[in-house]
């Protein structure tokens, strides 16, 4: 791997050593979704609907740390993703509600991000996606592997993608890749909690469910 490709895959995670693991995500999931502050909410919230599908859940929420293009505002919201925020909200966590869909906006210090996951974990019944965006700090390293998945949102074929996965299985963390929603209506139905595209990880297995398109 070259300097300037190494450097580049750490954008997405720190390397660490341990033997990789192939998993089947459980209920509840809980996933991460790593890649630049532009790109990693609306994959986010496309698989946080996905999963909310698939387990039946009544609501999911996505944490975003270093992410832009995410709702900052409260928005028209099902009861069950409006009653997730208001129980994070009371729990000292800024959190709104958007479609199906509950966002908590983490402190940007990483160490109070990580204990804010941490304490929406305890309350999120269904499933949680944390997105984080850009270089982090080894706390945050450590939160990533407490998800049992891990995404990156890069082209699966480029070479920064292949880097970032090898650094993630690795760590023994089950992980993937997809490609960034750039097409307009996609990336705001999933950023408005509506609806998403089934999104498509070659590589991955999870035999316990599929992911579900959520229709609007």
């Amino acid at each position: 791997m070259s300097g300037v490709l190494d450097r580049a895959a750490e954008f997405f995670l720190v390397p660490a050593a341990s033997e990789a693991v192939e998993a089947a995500l459980p209920p509840a999931a809980r996933a991460a979704v790593l890649g630049a502050p532009a790109e990693v909410a609306p994959v986010a919230a496309a698989l946080a609907l996905g999963l909310r599908a698939a387990e039946h859940a009544p609501a999911a929420l996505v944490a975003t740390w270093g992410a832009s293009g995410g709702p900052v505002r409260r928005e028209a919201a099902s009861r069950s993703a409006a009653r997730l925020a208001a129980r994070l909200t009371t729990r000292g966590l800024t959190a709104a509600a958007r479609g199906r869909l509950a966002w908590l906006a983490l402190p940007a210090e990483p160490l109070e991000a990580v204990a804010a996951v941490r304490r929406a974990s305890t309350v999120v019944e269904g499933p949680l996606v944390t997105a984080l965006a850009g270089a982090r700090a080894e706390p945050l390293e450590q939160l990533v592997a407490e998800h049992d998945l891990a995404v990156v949102v890069a082209d699966p074929a480029s070479a920064l993608a292949r880097a970032a996965l090898a650094r993630l299985a690795a760590r023994g963390i089950t992980a993937a890749a997809h490609p960034p929603l750039r097409r307009w209506v996609p990336r705001t139905l999933a950023l408005a909690g509506l609806s998403a595209a089934r999104l498509e990880f070659a590589g991955l297995s999870a035999p316990r469910y599929e992911l579900a398109r959520e229709e609007s």
